[in-house]
């Protein structure tokens, strides 16, 4: 395979080297900086076959002579982060990378992956079952209060299409037991397990699924990296995908209480709105405002996945574990807050040069 040159060009002292795997690519040498920024991966090969993709042709160099941390001018709230260059397969940014947090809804792309990996017709009508809503019901407060797509059961009219725009728009949970149950055979448990067998596939090191939701449970997790991983072979794999979190509605097929079919709108476009950066978007939000151990009440947290593209640059953010609340005890949103500070960060130090 071609092993891709990127070289950043950066007057920080080198400290260390690190192996890393991007999904779908070959092995590479990431020499980071004091402040876990990217500055040099390298290692040239010729490709083995001609189905290879063609090489990358470009470098991504700071514009200023000096590359700082975000963290030196701004404040980074979330647990873990991580950021990616697509143009030139570079590790832009990354804090705690691979450490284990609950995923909260973002864990919902790998159910979307594993639905598109599993299900040939996405026309095709599925089972609203009993077993989708019964989490819903057991008086477990971690399922209580779960975002949902107005599906009733017992409803017949419904596609796997349908079901993963509900999915991923306006965050459905009871969508994705839904899903679960009919592209798992039947049964929810066995579609926990593609879940886990796909990520064990993909080189994800720190996660384990427990449910397609991902609703708190407390061996529920995952970390920045592995949810970066799942997102990208996601976005290169499927198309559809792309199509879906863009959307800022979908239509929905006519139900009891709904006769004459009703509109899920997309809740994770926020940070253009937030922030007014009309060159990023949201690609999945995760928020959960509160969780318990045992009957012990914990402040919630908030994840999120975006992507941005301007000037010929496209950067991938994936977040996890910034706090619900901020100091005065009401909804933070310092999940939007981190994307942007590194998108302002990144779109002022780095650019695009061919060679």
């Amino acid at each position: 395979m071609k092993k891709v040159t990127v070289l950043f060009i950066c007057v920080l002292l080198l400290s260390s080297c690190h192996p890393i795997t991007q999904a779908g690519e070959g092995d590479a040498y990431l020499v980071m900086n004091e402040y876990d920024i990217a500055v040099n991966l390298t290692e040239e090969s010729e490709p083995e076959d001609e189905d290879e993709p063609a090489p990358l042709t470009a470098m991504l160099v700071p514009k200023p002579e000096d590359v700082i941390s975000p963290e030196e001018i701004t404040v980074l709230y979330s647990g873990g982060l991580f950021m990616y260059n697509v143009e030139t397969d570079t590790v832009v940014f990354k804090k705690n990378e691979h450490g284990r947090y609950p995923p909260a809804s973002i864990a919902k792309i790998m159910t979307l992956l594993v639905v598109l990996d599993n299900v040939s017709d996405l026309n095709a009508l599925v089972e609203v079952t009993y077993e989708a809503f019964a989490d819903f019901d057991n008086g477990d407060p971690n399922m209580e209060d779960a975002a949902g797509a107005k599906i009733e059961q017992g409803q017949t009219n419904l596609s796997y299409l349908d079901c993963l725009y509900a999915l991923i728009l306006p965050s459905a949970c009871e969508a994705a037991n839904i899903l679960a149950y009919n592209a798992g055979g039947g049964s929810i448990p066995n579609f926990i397990d593609m879940m886990n067998d796909k990520a064990t596939e993909l080189g994800c090191l720190n996660t384990n699924f427990t449910n397609a939701s991902g609703l708190y449970e407390e061996d529920y997790y995952s970390s920045a990296y592995d949810m970066f991983l799942i997102t990208k072979y996601t976005l290169d794999k499927y198309p559809l995908f792309e199509e879906i979190y863009k959307s800022p509605f979908h239509s929905m097929p006519p139900n009891d209480e709904n006769p004459e079919g009703y509109f899920v709108r997309n809740t994770s476009a926020g940070l253009r709105v937030l922030h007014e950066m009309d060159f990023a978007e949201g690609i999945k939000i995760g928020s959960i405002y509160e969780y318990f151990h045992g009957s012990t009440r914990i402040d919630g947290f908030l994840t999120f996945v975006s992507m941005a593209e301007k000037d010929g640059l496209t950067f991938i953010t994936v977040s996890l574990d910034a706090d619900y609340y901020n100091d005065e005890g009401k909804w933070s949103g310092f999940h939007y807050d981190d994307h942007a500070a590194l998108y302002e960060w990144a779109y002022e130090v780095f650019e695009i040069e061919e060679y």
